[in-house]
């Protein structure tokens, strides 16, 4: 397979450096939102996970435009990892066909339709070293999706060298 299934082109907001996805809203109970983002630091993948949320650190403060492209494969995509700053592989679960992206610090969360599904979710992000240099709105993101039979743990394929200089 060469091509996605499906592919979406939008816009999501990134504020306080985040945004979290998700499939089914978190428990705020659960404090999933603060396991994730130690999770995302801890690891040093700076993409954390925890109770269904991913949460995807970047060094841009804030953008409120940030291009997403959302795609969705029959099965895992071909390795393009050298175009990207920073690239891992997490386990996206999207049991009611919304996947949601909600910028840290209270936003509405944006939504858009995808198949229901069990995925593995490809987060990769450029434009980092642009953003920390001071550049505005050069940075994106993209979220590959396709169906997994069992779990996972997540993966750093690639690692922005950026954020030693950051923590």
């Amino acid at each position: 397979m060469t091509s996605p299934n499906t592919t979406m082109d939008v816009e999501v907001q990134i504020d306080h450096g985040q945004v979290y996805v998700y499939g089914v809203a978190p428990d705020p109970e659960r404090e999933s939102v603060l396991k994730a983002l130690d999770d995302a630091h801890q690891t040093r993948r700076f993409v954390g996970v925890a109770d269904g949320l991913v949460d995807v650190l970047t060094p841009v403060q804030w953008n409120l435009n940030a291009p997403m492209r959302i795609e969705v494969w029959e099965a895992e995509p071909p390795d393009d990892d050298d175009n990207w700053d920073q690239v891992v592989d997490v386990d996206l679960d999207v049991p009611d066909g919304r996947l949601y992206f909600e910028a840290s610090g209270g936003w509405n969360p944006l939504n858009f339709e995808v198949p229901t599904g069990r995925y593995r979710a490809r987060v990769s992000s450029q434009g980092y070293t642009e953003a920390r240099e001071g550049a505005e709105g050069l940075d994106s993101y993209r979220f590959r999706l396709w169906p997994r039979d069992q779990e996972s743990a997540p993966q750093l394929r690639k690692a922005w060298p950026g954020w030693d200089s950051m923590i």
